[in-house]
């Protein structure tokens, strides 16, 4: 099942939450998240979902509306999760650091022999120029801090070397998990999911989905984002996201099966993501059904491949 806990960018809003997407494995009831904004718990527990079960996070890129919930569902995670079981944090460089620092400097520890595992996807490569002088700042201070050591209860691991792609343009993470980068303002990626049969692709932000072509190539459902619509393409991009019509037309590139559009402005209403949706469903011309993600809403992928909505619309 994939079970959408926030589908919303940027900020809050009433009526939508930041990114986080679950992804519920029915042969052993394990719970992965790709990434992890500041609702995500709330979201958790308003889904049904156990937050014990969440046994890894994948991380598309640490900006803020995909990684501010991570502190909090760790320190409940850690104080609550089965005796003697391991929850893996995946993302690009400097999850590590966000994380160790978080958690060292609310003094938060685990219990029960719960484990904490930090694999960092080293050299994912930064596709835009820095968007402002401030950015640039940012970046050189990123490169001067030095590294929090490691927590008492996580178990060290080599970062990923990413920085130079292989088997067309894909790293292999771990079991079930690959990436490959995506062109946005900071580094960032795309994961393939591979669920024991059907095949899941989530991307994070991204205004070109190029280099993720082989990654998507031929799943069963494609999860990309569609921030804004065509009108504002070129803002859309220039800032380093997509469009409706941008999404639709990668996801009949690489052959998927389905497409759900996700990571919506917060300042639209339904009425304006039901807009993007047509103009995602246009772009797509019936070459693939197009769905639009909503708050806890619940897509089932099939044994045979198939999406299957539990409010289509």
């Amino acid at each position: 099942d994939l079970v959408f806990l926030g589908t919303g960018s940027s900020f809050p809003a009433p009526h939508r939450h930041t990114a986080c997407l679950a992804v519920r494995f029915h042969a052993d009831g394990d719970c992965w998240l790709v990434d992890c904004g500041e609702s995500a718990q709330v979201q958790l527990v308003r889904s049904g979902l156990d937050r014990r079960r969440v046994s890894r996070i994948a991380v598309t890129h640490l900006h803020g509306d995909h990684t501010y919930g991570l502190p909090g569902l760790l320190s409940t995670v850690a104080g609550r999760a089965a005796p003697d079981s391991t929850l893996e944090v995946v993302g690009p460089s400097g999850i590590r650091q966000l994380l160790r620092t978080s958690l060292a400097l609310t003094r938060t520890d685990a219990r029960n022999g719960v484990r904490l595992r930090l694999r960092e996807l080293a050299g994912v490569p930064s596709l835009m120029p820095p968007s402002s002088p401030g950015s640039a700042e940012l970046e050189n201070l990123i490169l001067r801090a030095p590294e929090f050591p490691p927590l008492p209860y996580e178990d060290v691991t080599e970062p990923i070397q990413c920085a130079a792609p292989d088997g067309g343009g894909i790293w292999r993470v771990c079991d079930r998990l690959s990436a490959a980068p995506l062109r946005h303002r900071i580094p960032c990626v795309g994961y393939r999911i591979d669920i024991g049969g059907p095949v899941l692709a989530v991307l994070g932000d991204t205004c070109d989905s190029q280099l993720a072509e082989s990654l998507c190539r031929g799943v069963d459902c494609l999860v990309h984002e569609a921030t804004v619509g065509e009108s504002r393409r070129d803002s859309c991009v220039s800032s380093g996201h997509s469009t409706p019509a941008m999404a639709a037309e990668f996801a009949c590139r690489v052959g998927a099966k389905a497409l759900v559009l996700n990571h919506f402005s917060p300042l639209l209403d339904n009425a304006g993501v039901a807009r993007l949706l047509a103009e995602g469903r246009a772009a797509a011309a019936g070459r693939l059904p197009v769905f639009a993600a909503d708050e806890l809403r619940v897509f089932q992928l099939t044994d045979q491949g198939g999406l299957v909505c539990s409010d289509p619309h």
